[in-house]
């Protein structure tokens, strides 16, 4: 059994559009991983490429910072991430006076 339907969600404006056809890709680099991806895609009934802003994205972003520090190939890892609903630090606004001379 094999999967028949992929969604890749990117944080990268740049490939989500690319990989659709909304933009074009001039650099030769770009281009190769973009008919890699192509071809990789096609494996599948349906595909999907979505844009997704870092800023919505906190967990994609965690979970790649951690892999891009992993030492050990394959090991065993473990990921806690705490989403703060409001500051943990509170700060006094700060008030600038200005006065007439």
């Amino acid at each position: 059994m094999e999967a028949e339907e992929i969604k890749i969600y990117t944080d990268s404006q740049l490939v989500a559009s690319q990989v659709s056809g909304e933009y074009q890709t001039k650099d030769e680099h770009l281009s190769e991983y973009l008919a890699l991806i192509k071809d990789k895609l096609a494996r599948f009934k349906e595909s999907e490429v979505k844009h997704v802003p870092r800023e919505h994205n906190a967990r994609v972003d965690v979970l790649s910072k951690l892999a891009s520090t992993s030492r050990k190939k394959g090991g065993n890892q473990s990921l806690i991430q705490e989403t703060l609903s409001k500051p943990s630090i509170e700060k006094s606004p700060k008030v600038l006076l200005i006065c007439d001379i």
